[in-house]
């Protein structure tokens, strides 16, 4: 989960650096999805990338940091904290068309 303070512009910064750099993530070894979420205001993102297993998540932390740094920078934003959670609960009630509208 990576914890990052904007604003609305650096917000939309980002959104389309994420264009950039989803590919690279969709590629890496045992990817499965990222949820970006931003307070309403756009003060603070926070990004969450999922992971087949601690393995997978152990080899895209050193090129994910780096990217993440190098996103944040271009973006403008300040990288507050990068830390890793285990998912031990998910019970969808949706589908990716229900968020998007698509």
């Amino acid at each position: 989960m990576h914890i990052l303070e904007t604003t609305s512009e650096v917000h939309e910064r980002g959104l389309e650096l994420l264009d950039e750099y989803l590919p690279w993530l969709q590629e890496s070894t045992g990817f499965r999805g990222l949820l970006r979420l931003a307070a309403q205001d756009r003060s603070k993102t926070i990004m969450i990338t999922f992971w087949a297993d601690e393995d997978a998540l152990a080899g895209s932390e050193r090129p994910g940091r780096a990217v993440s740094a190098d996103a944040a920078d271009a973006a403008g934003s300040k990288h507050v904290s990068l830390e890793d959670y285990e998912v031990t609960f998910f019970e969808p009630e949706f589908t990716p068309e229900d968020i998007t509208g698509s």
